[in-house]
């Protein structure tokens, strides 16, 4: 059984199957590929094609009507009404059951077909407000168009995985107060480590942890002990363990 999805991709097979197949890999990925409908998708094998179609489109609450630079040669030598032509039964079907159907323009040049070009019952898709989806810009504009079918649909708003990533975002914490684990974020000063308990070491010299010369040595804002290790500076130096610092050569000068 189909589940009744929200979006209902209409096309052309020999028009712009390709960019079908675009908008239909991308609002699946918003919403879930449950709530898109592409006929060579979302048909099970062996279904009925023309029943799942009807049904499919007589619930869908959006049908994007994918129209490219060859779209009304589908129309030549069909009936006026357009009768015996799938993609404009499924518009006429909409267009009756009340959904939102949006005409999508593959590619810069495209341009909706005349009212005139068009049969009877679906040249009302020539009043309806296009977007267009490019190839220089296809991510965006898909993005917007998502952005818009969120807002129109409240099933699919419910769905959108990217309100959800958004959302948190939102709720990440990116500053020092009131953190007190192992590591955080901590705004622009970068990553903090509370209580190191081992050798950490992120400066500009070498480190000496546990040395022979007593339980802490300093060196280029470097800090070390038997308790733990914390370091800030340029990432430059190295550690060394139970081992005694170096004379500098000019104490004896």
């Amino acid at each position: 059984m189909i589940e009744r999805p929200e979006i209902f991709i209409n096309y052309r097979t020999a028009d712009a199957p390709d960019g079908a197949a675009l908008i239909e890999n991308h609002l699946s990925q918003r919403f879930g590929t449950e709530l898109v409908f592409r006929d060579g998708k979302s048909i099970p094998a062996g279904s009925l094609f023309p029943e799942a179609l009807r049904s499919a489109v007589r619930n869908c609450s959006v049908l994007l009507a994918v129209i490219g630079p060859r779209w009304l040669d589908g129309l030549l030598g069909q009936a006026a009404d357009g009768g015996d032509d799938w993609t404009c039964r499924e518009i006429a079907e909409a267009l009756e059951s009340g959904a939102q159907v949006i005409p999508v323009l593959i590619g810069a040049d495209t341009v909706p077909p005349a009212a005139d070009r068009l049969p009877v019952g679906i040249r009302d898709l020539t009043r309806r407000q296009y977007r267009r989806v490019t190839s220089y810009t296809s991510h965006h504009d898909l993005e917007l168009l998502a952005d818009e079918l969120a807002r129109l649909v409240p099933r699919l708003n419910a769905a959108d995985s990217r309100a959800a990533r958004d959302d948190a975002e939102a709720r990440t914490r990116n500053t020092v107060d009131g953190n007190h684990g192992t590591v955080f974020q901590a705004g622009t000063i970068g990553t903090a480590l509370n209580k190191p308990s081992g050798a950490v070491h992120s400066g500009q010299g070498n480190q000496y942890v546990n040395s022979h010369q007593g339980d802490q040595y300093t060196h280029s804002n470097h800090q070390s002990g038997g308790s733990g290790v914390h370091v800030t500076g340029g990432n430059q130096g190295g550690i060394s363990f139970n081992t005694t610092p170096p004379q500098d050569e000019s104490e004896g000068r």
